[in-house]
């Protein structure tokens, strides 16, 4: 390599390089978020969540200077500092509520690495190429997800069911334990506790209330941030079994990570409450529900669906646990 090459390297690198790998994550961020403008244009494709991350990483090692490209750790981890700081904006932009950048950055973080790595293999095996080649080849990189989304946005979307299931022991009355499920009185400050979740934004139960006991019942369970689930009673086993579809109530007001639910991509179908008394005089309460994922992503999705639905109902299991046993 020429020194004129090593020193157009080196000040692409330090004075474009990482700026340039910024703003285009946030200019690709900004266009996929157009979703009304183009059927194509959505965060949630392969478009965005692959290969935007891939070319952050090859841009962050691509404008390095060689010297630094012959460092693994450079090339390894330099792309996650591009990636933290692109999410940091986005946050504090408000673009995407944390829990779906926490989502993102196990996807994020190793693609970018990936990008770099190959960038500096492609370097290796042709090491004396000239920078107009190299710019053109970083121009065809980061048309990379503007290409793959609209090709695959003519694939079709597969569905994946999934039941998420939770119990809890209760010392209480069979009956007790079922007046503290068909409805649930407002909950108070002091009967909310903890969950990492909640920490990322998503909301706490409020209450649900019940419209008249028995099949075609509906319950409106109500959330923070003005979400609501309309529960219509499919099943009432009175004091055994009560099962209901849940359709989510897209209210206008939602934030815009909430409005996914009961949508296009994710949606909550039923769920089950089941009492089984135990020899000891307590109760074991069951709780499942079932919900549908639809993205090219779904085995990577559905590890965080099933994980919230599961903490979701760990949590309202354990306040029906303190009411009930309160109450006995």
């Amino acid at each position: 390599m020429t020194n004129a090459n090593k020193a157009w390297r080196t000040v692409m690198s330090v004075g474009a390089g990482l700026p340039i790998a910024l703003i285009y994550g946030l200019f690709i961020r900004w266009l996929f978020g157009q979703e009304g403008a183009a059927g194509w244009l959505t965060t949630l494709s392969l478009g965005f969540l692959l290969f935007l991350p891939l070319v952050i990483g090859a841009l962050t090692v691509g404008l390095a200077p060689g010297a630094w490209r012959e460092q693994r750790a450079f090339v390894l981890f330099m792309p996650w500092l591009a990636v933290v700081i692109i999410v940091a904006v986005i946050g504090l932009l408000q673009w995407e509520a944390v829990i779906c950048i926490v989502m993102a950055l196990p996807l994020f973080l190793p693609l970018a690495s990936l990008g770099g790595w190959l960038f500096r293999l492609k370097h290796d095996d042709d090491p004396d190429h000239s920078p107009p080649a190299e710019l053109l080849a970083i121009a065809l990189l980061a048309l990379l997800p503007l290409i793959v989304a609209p090709l695959e946005s003519r694939l079709p979307q597969p569905d994946s069911y999934h039941v998420v299931a939770n119990s809890i022991v209760i010392d209480a009355p069979v009956a007790v334990v079922w007046a503290n499920i068909a409805s649930v009185p407002l909950i108070t400050p002091d009967e909310q506790g903890f969950s990492f979740f909640h920490l990322l934004g998503l909301p706490k139960p409020l209450e649900a209330t019940l419209t008249y006991p028995g099949v075609g019942g509906v319950r409106h369970a109500t959330f923070e941030q003005h979400l609501t689930f309309v529960e219509t009673v499919t099943e009432w086993d009175e004091p055994r079994r009560l099962s209901f579809s849940i359709l989510a109530d897209r209210d206008p007001e939602l934030p815009p990570h909430l409005k996914q639910i009961g949508g296009r991509y994710l949606d909550i179908l039923d769920g089950t409450y089941e009492i089984e008394p135990l020899t000891d005089g307590t109760v074991r309460l069951h709780l499942s529900s079932k919900h549908r994922l639809s993205t090219r992503f779904n085995v990577y999705g559905s590890l965080w669906t099933n994980a919230i639905m599961s903490d979701l109902q760990s949590y309202i299991l354990r306040i029906i646990k303190a009411r009930a046993e309160a109450g006995a």
